[in-house]
């Protein structure tokens, strides 16, 4: 039997991973107070005015919408005549997310490699995204090994305590060609062509456009 998205208790997935998607408790809350009000009047457009009853913090309201709205984690529909806002669009990526993470973790690679990923972990202090396990899992297939991932992560810890994993992929690629100019002379890493994968990892995950019948 196949599950979907309303099969999941996407609630306690995002309290789980919120800070996974840059999320504080304020914004989370916002989610939650907008999805019980969506439950009872589908039809309605979440606004401070709307949620001000129902939440303590009332400066924080806007600024939270606006982060939320930016993300496209809520999102503002009409029906030809009324708007609304949805949050259906950022539930089936909680599903899709949650998906893809456990097939990574069950498949063989990962069962294998349970150990280099906790390290992993560690370095940037909490559970990775599914797109930085992809990042991780492109890293190994370009040649780097995981010494060489965790040396570049531990490289790349900004001054906030954050991994940056931008700085790190500049870093594995100077270490490979590094590694290539010392085995034979001269650099055999193809920047462009990883450049290239960069671009066609980019259009695979990025949802360029918001769509009514993807509802």
């Amino acid at each position: 039997m196949e599950i979907d998205v309303r099969d999941i208790d996407w609630k306690e997935l995002l309290i789980k991973k919120y800070r996974n998607y840059d999320l504080d408790e304020e914004e989370v809350m916002v989610l939650f107070v907008s999805d019980a009000i969506l439950t009872l009047e589908p039809k309605t457009l979440i606004t401070k005015d709307i949620l001000s009853p129902y939440m303590k913090d009332q400066e924080g309201i806007d600024e939270a919408l606006s982060k939320l709205l930016s993300k496209k984690f809520m999102t503002v529909t009409n029906d030809g005549q009324n708007f609304f806002t949805s949050l259906d669009d950022f539930k089936k990526k909680l599903f899709l997310d949650s998906l893809k993470d456990l097939t990574l973790r069950n498949s063989p690679s990962s069962q294998t490699s349970d150990s280099f990923y906790s390290d992993i972990e560690s370095i940037v202090n909490r559970t990775l995204t599914p797109l930085e396990r992809d990042q991780v899992s492109a890293w190994l297939k370009s040649g780097a090994d995981e010494g060489m991932i965790k040396e570049a992560l531990q490289r790349s810890i900004t001054k906030s305590g954050n991994v940056s994993f931008k700085t790190a992929d500049k870093k594995i690629l100077e270490m490979e060609r590094s590694q290539s100019r010392n085995a034979i002379g001269a650099s055999t890493v193809n920047e462009g062509e990883k450049k290239n994968e960069e671009l066609r990892d980019l259009f695979r995950n990025t949802d360029w456009i918001h769509s009514d019948n993807d509802r």
